[in-house]
């Protein structure tokens, strides 16, 4: 039986375009609700993951946002069984990258004491530096010999009281008040100038 008046039989290229345009919205509109409500139930969890881990309750909650924005920029893959899973693991890669930039940081600030340093370190730091290493040398050489093995003993190689003992001959008491008597000294000679 032939199609009725109207009825075609073949849709235009415009037609398909249309209906293909309106099936990814509804798909936009459904991931979007999906979202919403993954949001919803995951980043409080998420906020008490990171309020642990950090220094601010801002801070906590710009994570928690990163976390969603990284989940979100993986762009349409296959449906995630875990969702909770998969962003706490995004949550832990975002504190381990931060880690890792924090200690990036911290080696960029870090002075050697080697005289011979690579051309852009800051001359007036470098001096406060040498001045300070100068000091502690000065303290450390007026320390009685045995303080100052002591006191070596531990902050340098890491020995125990209990290890320093044993090799010194000293009793544990007398090896507390050694590193007492060092830090003091310390204290006193690193003080402010």
């Amino acid at each position: 039986m032939p199609p009725g008046p109207g009825v075609r039989v073949n849709p235009t290229e415009t037609e398909r375009l249309d209906a293909a345009a309106a099936d990814a919205a509804d798909e936009e509109v459904r991931q979007a609700a999906d979202v919403a409500a993954l949001y919803e139930a995951e980043a409080p969890r998420l906020w008490r993951f990171f309020r642990r881990r950090t220094a601010s309750p801002d801070e906590a909650q710009d994570l928690v946002h990163e976390t969603f924005t990284r989940a979100l920029g993986q762009g349409p893959r296959t449906r995630v069984r875990n969702p909770g899973g998969y962003l706490t693991r995004i949550a832990q890669n975002l504190l381990r990258d931060r880690a890792k930039i924090a200690r990036r940081r911290s080696a960029d600030l870090h002075v050697s004491a080697d005289p011979d340093l690579p051309a852009g370190t800051d001359p007036v730091h470098l001096l406060e530096v040498r001045n300070m290493l100068d000091r502690l040398e000065v303290v450390m050489l007026e320390l009685p010999e045995t303080t100052r093995e002591v006191f070596m003993a531990h902050r340098i190689e890491g020995l125990t009281y209990t290890e320093i003992a044993g090799r010194t001959g000293l009793t544990v008491k007398q090896v507390e008040k050694a590193i007492a008597r060092a830090m003091v000294a310390l204290d006193r000679g690193l003080g402010p100038r």
